[in-house]
């Protein structure tokens, strides 16, 4: 072997071997970081914010079932158990460091809930069979848009109606560019790299700031489950999950939801 070519290998011998010992030092690091009350109480505050979502959904689907045929046949919660894969997987998406991919599959989550409430406020009677619905769905909502969140109409005060299809649509908005190939996503990669934040290798403040994200879409989504299963059994679900414990007791926009059923019976009587 030429002594060049000999040099060249064990140079790259070496490099390998320091790039080993480099990873185990930042994979330490890493382990001593994920063990900081910092990361821990943001994993609790996901593994909450999953639950919470969850609830919402399974209550809302199980209070929809008294109705005969209605889980059947309204495409919201006919779509339950997608919804619930959905939740599972981002959780376990960012409990790994995959967070890019947990935004996709919450943008997915998001659109999904606003064309099914859409479709099936279109067609508010039983007798519309869920393949009239799907069809309704292939053949009148775009599918590259988000628009029909300005159609719906959420379990909300009238004066909230409107800056609530905007958040929804500006949550969407905001997700989406992680979806495509955008400036946004390849910057955000950058920075990430910049200060060594590498996939499995998060920080305490890059759990925060995806937390921060669930919370609000997760916010927006409960609205729109509520609104689904309609004002009666939106008011009993409501008034069960609502209390001090409840991760989305002092959210935006269900605090409001829940506000609207102060009158109820419950309530007047735990006040």
């Amino acid at each position: 072997m030429p002594l060049d070519e000999h040099l060249n290998l064990n140079a790259l011998a070496e490099w390998w071997e320091n790039k080993q010992a480099e990873r185990k030092r930042r994979k330490q690091e890493h382990e001593e970081h994920r063990r900081s009350p910092e990361y821990v109480g943001q994993l609790q505050r996901l593994v909450r914010l999953t639950q919470g979502a969850i609830d919402l959904l399974h209550m809302s689907h199980v209070a929809m079932s008294r109705m005969p045929n209605a889980t059947d046949t309204y495409l919201m919660y006919a779509g339950t158990d997608d919804s619930l894969e959905c939740l599972v997987a981002i959780k376990a998406l960012v409990e790994q460091g995959v967070h890019n991919v947990a935004r996709r599959e919450c943008r997915y989550l998001l659109e999904q809930a606003v064309k099914y409430l859409y479709v099936d406020q279109q067609l508010p009677s039983l007798s519309a069979t869920r393949d009239h619905r799907v069809e309704y769905l292939k053949a009148s909502v775009p599918r590259s848009s988000i628009q029909p969140v300005f159609d719906i109409q959420p379990l909300l005060p009238s004066q909230d109606v409107q800056a609530f299809r905007n958040d929804v649509k500006g949550r969407w908005s905001s997700l989406s560019g992680v979806v495509h190939p955008s400036k946004e996503q390849i910057d955000e990669r950058a920075a990430r790299a910049r200060r060594g934040s590498f996939s499995g290798f998060e920080t305490a403040k890059d759990l925060t700031a995806i937390n921060n994200q669930l919370a609000s879409v997760y916010d927006c989504l409960g609205v729109i489950w509520l609104t689904a299963a309609g004002p009666s059994a939106a008011g009993d679900v409501i008034v069960e999950l609502d209390c001090d414990s409840w991760i989305f007791r002092k959210s935006k926009w269900l605090q409001k939801l829940s506000r609207s059923y102060d009158y109820k019976l419950e309530r007047q009587q735990g006040s």
